[in-house]
């Protein structure tokens, strides 16, 4: 799925995913650090079948894959992916941001622009799913407006590694 325009705050544009943006992205989510509580595997856990989605990103019917730079230089800063329901009117979302640039809210600004591209859209709610023991993320969310809907797990693909977490709920109707 495409954006059909960037999604613009005064410091960051959110555009479409493009195959060029892989191999930054693949550093940072593979990263053990920036890529700590992420699905996403390690490096060297990525098997032909995760290769194979990742390559065909930029072309997924499912979602929407973006990419996050700055507006001063076009420096990729982070992604977004944003998975809305059959009738899209739920919406998961996920994000990341290079740990270069933690501390300095650009979650939060990524984060507001991904709630408007979704309201805009007639979406009704929208998921996030966080690993409890990422304070910097379920801070994010909860300073923006996201409330606990449950607690649950996930695991890290094809490694051993499984985590607490919790997922979140932004009722776009009730919020302003």
């Amino acid at each position: 799925m495409q954006i059909e325009k960037p999604l613009v705050s005064s410091r960051i544009t959110v555009r479409n995913y493009q195959k060029s943006d892989l191999p930054y992205l693949t550093a940072m989510w593979f990263d053990k650090e920036n890529g700590k509580y992420m699905s996403d595997p390690t490096a060297e856990y990525v098997d032909s079948d995760f290769q194979k989605a990742l390559d065909s990103l930029e072309d997924s019917p499912n979602g929407y894959y973006l990419t996050v730079v700055l507006n001063s230089s076009d420096e990729i800063i982070g992604s977004a992916c944003i998975f809305p329901d059959e009738k899209k009117e739920i919406f998961d979302i996920g994000y990341c941001v290079h740990k270069g640039y933690w501390g300095k809210r650009f979650g939060s600004e990524l984060l507001a622009l991904i709630v408007t591209f979704i309201r805009n859209n007639g979406g009704i709610e929208i998921t996030a799913e966080v690993a409890q023991d990422n304070i910097a993320s379920n801070r994010l969310l909860a300073n923006n407006g996201f409330k606990i809907k449950k607690k649950s797990q996930f695991k890290k693909y094809k490694m051993n590694i499984c985590f607490n977490s919790y997922v979140y709920t932004f009722s776009c109707a009730n919020q302003t």
